[in-house]
């Protein structure tokens, strides 16, 4: 009796499969259903259907239904299934998510050279998420799917491969990302170029492809590039180009790129001079952390250019905030503010004295004057006239 059921809808499940392989889904999906339901054995017929319920292909989408269909066939050794069970656990679609069980199944169609289940494999290592983290694992997953044309699989390799300081391979793998179009594998192997990391040092080659990073959008690699054209490596100096890469990479609220543009406007470097767009400029960069861009603002704030209004208190608070990010000379700056109140309504001696220990413990050289000043007087003597 099965051997007439298979032979009855073998014809059947053959016309639906080249529906299915036609596009013609909604076609497909009555077929199927009626293989599925009369040859329950046919778990491959099982995992087709799964795919347009999961998908909604040709028919209302159904999450749940088709996460059983795809572990029945999974159980039954169907290997794409096997890696659809997987993106479920790993996603939650359909079940709960669980990456334990995820990295299971995912490890379950790896092992037959599905390249994606390879690749998320290696992503499972590489992260530590269903699995204990093992950078050489996820480094050997993702590269057997960078062999298999994953484009993703390439970077994330070469990130694997850099991490464990091999980067002869890292900037192999970067370069065959970059020949592929991934805008970050452009812009590493840009990196690797300048430096001559794992590669021949060639800035023509660096800038290239930051070059090619840039127009796809990096950041990144627009300041980099524009840093090029500034210092004239790799190709001639054009600071109208470097201008034009630090606006775009400004724009995209890029820190450094918005300190240095505010550099070049200050100056009226391939542009007019204009302090006030130089100080809006620094004080995007100094509000997204960038310390040469608080020192800056301070600075020009407590000795104010054309444009600039003096401002104690806020160049005192931006003294602040770039001494607690480690600048020496701003430590140093803070202590004067604190010793003579400037931008203060009091003096605080205590902290001035703190300050400048810092600034001189970090290499301020100026720190030491005041620091014999303060030898030179009372322990916490406080001065009672305040400079304004």
């Amino acid at each position: 009796m099965a051997e007439y059921v298979i032979n009855k809808y073998k014809g059947v499940y053959k016309r639906a499969l080249d529906l299915y392989k036609e596009e013609s889904f909604k076609e497909a999906f009555p077929l199927l259903e009626v293989v599925c339901e009369n040859d329950p054995a046919n778990y491959e017929c099982k995992y087709y259907l799964a795919d347009l319920l999961y998908y909604g292909k040709g028919a209302p989408k159904d999450i749940r239904r088709a996460f059983q269909l795809f572990m029945n066939a999974a159980t039954n050794k169907i290997i794409p299934a096997s890696y659809m069970v997987g993106l479920c656990f790993l996603e939650g679609t359909g079940t709960n998510q669980d990456y334990t069980q995820a990295a299971s199944w995912f490890t379950e169609a790896a092992k037959y050279g599905h390249t994606m289940s390879q690749y998320y494999l290696g992503l499972s290592y590489m992260r530590g998420i269903g699995v204990t983290r093992d950078i050489p694992r996820a480094a050997q997953w993702l590269l057997h799917a960078a062999k298999g044309g994953v484009v993703n699989a390439q970077r994330d390799a070469a990130i694997c491969y850099e991490m464990m300081g091999q980067m002869k391979t890292a900037a192999t793998l970067y370069l065959a990302g970059a020949e592929n179009g991934d805008a970050y594998c452009q812009e590493k192997i840009a990196d690797c170029y300048a430096s001559g990391t794992g590669c021949l040092k060639c800035d023509e080659l660096a800038v290239s492809f930051y070059e090619k990073a840039a127009l796809a959008g990096q950041a990144k690699a627009q300041v980099k590039l524009a840093k090029k054209y500034e210092l004239g490596e790799g190709t001639n100096t054009d600071l109208s180009k470097a201008f034009f890469w630090y606006n775009k990479a400004a724009l995209l609220d890029n820190p450094d790129a918005q300190y240095t543009l505010g550099n070049f406007y200050n100056k009226g470097i391939a542009t007019a001079k204009n302090n006030k767009l130089a100080m809006t400029w620094w004080l995007k960069a100094a509000n997204q952390g960038n310390r040469d861009a608080m020192i800056t603002v301070a600075t020009m704030l407590t000795d104010p250019e054309e444009c600039i209004k003096r401002d104690l208190p806020t160049a005192k608070y931006w003294w602040t905030k770039a001494a607690e990010a480690g600048s020496s000379y701003a430590m140093y700056r803070l202590g004067e503010c604190l010793e003579n109140g400037i931008g203060m309504s009091s003096i605080s001696i205590e902290d001035a004295y703190k300050w400048y220990r810092l600034a001189k413990q970090n290499g301020d050289e100026n720190a030491d004057k005041a620091l014999a000043r303060f030898s030179r007087t009372l322990t916490g003597k406080i001065r009672l006239k305040k400079r304004i």
